[in-house]
């Protein structure tokens, strides 16, 4: 079960400084990035990745439920195995597209080698611009996209940022907001991310899935059959029942498979601070926000949303 990570050290050297910088990829692109010259490189070979018919692509925002996301999809393609993913890393089952370095998990270099007769599992908080260039102008296999109201999105990434030691400090959650509306953060602007991933959706409805962090946290069952149907999975209602149990918060929290404790054995992530998985509620906004910081979001929300069709539950 046990992964193969690296240290602090390890991750201090493979990210000395950590600093972001917007840089144009070879598409054209802007995007903010951590890792300089070497993220750059490594997010054009991404560009060049080849896709699968069978591929599983699991995509959000940062901090927007993508381990809870990438666990319920995986049960669903294979029946509900929850033996075997209590004894296996998520990060050993998913191959993260962007992922830099030997810190954990698997990467580009293993996604790319992934054995012809397995599903290749794949996670990724790029925007859709910088998704493999074949899957860009092609519906070639299956997405899910989870989206998380903003409120929620920026708080959960706040105290991820305060957490993690090889991201930069985000210092008082005040100026956290500020970059948060600029959308001057790792993998850019949460409107932008959204909103392209939300088209597209509507243009490719029978290849990608978007779903709301909020109707899962409602009625999670109800979004398992959504998913096992457009993963074309025949699922039981018992089948259903084990993955919605073991994908509950308080499961997930406690499963070392998937809440990330061998990066705080690492030094990685200092838990005396937060938790990685943290509450995992609807509506923690309300905890963290002033009224004229929400009052600022609100107007922020209002103005980036005007013209979008899809809409977010706050609490």
């Amino acid at each position: 079960m046990r992964m193969k990570i690296g240290s602090i050290n390890d991750a201090m050297s493979e990210f000395p400084e950590p600093v972001l910088r917007v840089d144009t990829m070879s598409n054209g692109f802007d995007l903010p990035i951590l890792g300089g010259e070497r993220r750059k490189q490594h997010l054009n070979e991404v560009l060049k990745m080849k896709m699968r018919p069978d591929d599983v692509i699991v995509a959000t925002y940062p901090k927007a439920g993508t381990t809870w996301l990438q666990e319920i999809v995986w049960l669903i393609c294979n029946d509900a195995d929850t033996t075997l993913a209590k004894i296996t890393m998520q990060g050993e089952r998913y191959g993260w597209m962007e992922k830099l370095g030997s810190i954990a998990g698997k990467g580009l270099e293993e996604l790319n080698t992934w054995p012809r007769e397995r599903t290749r599992f794949m996670k990724t908080h790029l925007p859709f611009q910088l998704l493999p260039n074949e899957l860009q102008n092609e519906a070639i296999c299956k997405l899910i996209y989870v989206a998380r109201n903003p409120k929620d999105n920026c708080v959960s990434s706040y105290y991820f940022h305060r957490m993690n030691k090889i991201l930069p400090d985000p210092g008082p959650l005040n100026e956290f907001l500020e970059r948060f509306y600029q959308g001057n953060l790792a993998f850019g602007s949460w409107f932008d991310h959204v909103d392209k991933y939300w088209q597209m959706s509507q243009e490719r409805q029978g290849t990608i899935y978007f779903a709301f962090y909020e109707n899962m946290k409602r009625n999670c069952k109800a979004e398992i059959k959504k998913l096992a149907n457009f993963l074309e999975k025949d699922l039981s209602e018992t089948q259903i029942d084990v993955i919605a149990n073991h994908c509950a918060f308080e499961n997930m929290k406690d499963n070392k498979t998937v809440n990330y404790s061998h990066l705080v054995e690492s030094g990685l992530f200092d838990e005396k601070i937060s938790k990685y998985m943290r509450k995992g509620q609807v509506g923690d906004w309300k905890n963290h926000l002033t009224i004229s910081q929400n009052e600022r979001f609100d107007i922020l929300i209002q103005k980036k949303t005007k013209d979008w069709t899809l809409k977010f539950d706050f609490e």
